[in-house]
């Protein structure tokens, strides 16, 4: 077995990669998830079932944010399944 060798540096990259990419795509569906509730009754914990409206901006920037995580997610099974390349 002495010709075997395992190059150590490509399996810290592969690493500390799938880290930061499951890190963002955590952070960001994280975040479209918050910017959706903004104006729900849980939004306001000191004023019981009263639900103010959205901003728009909040709508837009939540269903962008959803949207960039689930194509994230997309992209990477594309990755990982040899058929589709």
């Amino acid at each position: 077995m002495s010709g075997i060798s395992v190059d150590w540096g490509s399996i810290a990259f592969v690493f500390v990669a799938t880290l930061v990419a499951a890190v963002a795509i955590v952070a960001i569906y994280s975040l479209g998830l918050r910017l959706l509730a903004i104006g729900s009754a849980d939004d306001a914990p000191g004023v019981s079932s009263q639900r103010s409206a959205r901003p728009p901006a909040a709508t837009i920037g939540g269903f962008a944010c959803i949207g960039i995580g689930a194509a994230a997610v997309l992209y990477g099974i594309y990755l990982v399944i040899p058929q589709f390349h």
